[in-house]
């Protein structure tokens, strides 16, 4: 719950009102590797804070195939906000990609906490404006870039992903295939051995 602690510390300055009070409100959840914590057709009840960990976030496309729509690592914020704002089915999945680690809090608790500690109505505010500045950063990337260019991105602002997340996973983020992925990262070994 420390990390936890930290984020919520970092966005309302030192020593916020009623920290432990916010803090207690959150319930921590452990996932499996392959465990779901929602699937596409059911509400997203909760805002979840993964303390440590890696998730998936994807859709299956007309075709069948799943599509990634975010990876969230440790000491991230996540939810369907759609869904959990409005209550209305999600369109995506959250799957452990690993076991993961996470602290969560309801609809109800959470409204309730903002209406109680406005501060805390402030760090959801922050929250959400980092990962729409996040979510704009990548869908420009992913339309705009070309395939080495997109890796390029990648190794520029999700450098935590090289380390974390299998080939397949990353491809699947950029928009790429498996394939391309791997023989743009071979060219790119290859580049700087040379030099």
């Amino acid at each position: 719950m420390q990390a936890l602690k930290d984020d919520i510390t970092k966005m309302a300055g030192e020593h916020p009102e009623h920290l432990e009070y916010v803090l207690s409100k959150f319930v921590q959840q452990k996932l499996k590797r392959g465990e779901y914590l929602f699937v596409a057709g059911q509400v997203c009840r909760s805002v979840y804070f993964v303390q440590s960990g890696l998730l998936q976030v994807f859709y299956v496309n007309s075709d069948g195939v799943e599509k990634t729509a975010d990876i969230v690592t440790g000491n991230n914020w996540f939810s369907d906000i759609d869904s959990f704002k409005n209550g209305i089915p999600s369109q995506v999945s959250a799957r452990a990609v690993k076991s993961t680690v996470l602290y969560k809090i309801n609809r109800e608790t959470f409204q309730a906490l903002m209406q109680k500690v406005p501060k805390f109505a402030e760090v959801y505010l922050t929250i959400i404006e980092g990962k729409y500045k996040e979510s704009s950063s990548r869908i420009t990337a992913i339309n705009g870039l070309n395939s080495t260019e997109r890796i390029a991105w990648l190794r520029k602002n999700k450098p935590e992903f090289l380390l974390q997340v299998s080939d397949k996973l990353i491809a699947s983020y950029l928009g790429i295939s498996k394939e391309t992925y791997c023989r743009q990262k071979q060219v790119r070994k290859t580049v700087e051995n040379c030099q």
